[in-house]
């Protein structure tokens, strides 16, 4: 009798303990297993959500950029218009063969908001045709920017990691032109344009989150023993 109590007791403050945190103790079973790939070989959400973001803005800023190389009020933005036009043609065939190798199916048509700025930047016309493209693609080139940078620092794939790099100059380069155009105000530097499609960083255990599950499971463990040793010292039922 004292044995089953014992059990059903350590039992109960288990399931407590699971239920009350399963996404920390889901985190704690993953740990050995990603410890376990070859350092260079694992692909991540990061790192798909990389791939997604810079096809969506190859699908928006490869017909832009070709826009702006017709119809540009000024000869600077015809040039940017072209350069961007090429840069994001040859980020794209990058991006279909890494897509490809990790097995991704990458989308085919812009997103909704993309599409809004496609619309806006299509309906302008003479100076205004020439602040709107570069306002518009200076902002979403900032945006992507900043994931370039966290997937080139944090990455774990070596194929990736080498692919943000040849990105991040590309970037780069085209806020440098688009802000040369002498249109980018600080609204286009600091919009809400975003490529982003798959980052929800609430949705991420950080390291408080898992320091809590390691006291809780402590507590209930010496709970337990607790337990088991005041039945014992009780004698046999």
């Amino acid at each position: 009798m004292r044995r089953a109590v014992i059990r059903s007791v350590a039992a109960g403050l288990l399931a407590l303990l699971v239920s009350a945190f399963p996404a920390a103790w889901l985190a704690f079973a993953e740990q050995p297993r990603q410890a376990q790939q070859p350092d260079g070989d694992e692909f991540s959400d990061r790192d798909r959500e990389f791939l997604f973001t810079i096809r969506f803005a190859n699908l928006w800023e490869i017909p832009m950029g070709d826009l702006a190389a017709q119809r540009g009020n000024s000869e600077n933005v015809r040039e940017v218009g072209r350069t961007i036009n090429a840069d994001h043609k040859q980020l794209n065939v990058q991006i279909e063969e890494l897509a490809q190798q990790f097995g991704v199916d990458l989308p085919d048509a812009p997103k909704a908001n993309h599409q809004q700025w496609m619309d806006e930047i299509s309906a302008a016309t003479g100076d205004e045709f020439d602040r709107v493209f570069a306002n518009r693609l200076r902002a979403a080139h900032g945006t992507v920017f900043g994931l370039i940078a966290e997937v080139r620092a944090g990455t774990r794939n070596d194929t990736i990691r080498e692919f943000a790099t040849s990105a991040n100059t590309v970037v780069m380069k085209h806020m440098t032109i688009l802000e040369g155009t002498g249109h980018v105000t600080a609204e286009g530097l600091f919009s809400e344009a975003s490529a982003r499609s798959a980052d929800n960083p609430e949705n991420t255990l950080g390291g408080s989150d898992l320091a809590l599950a390691g006291i809780l499971g402590v507590f209930v463990v010496g709970a337990t023993l607790g337990l088991v040793r005041g039945f014992s010292k009780g004698g046999t039922a």
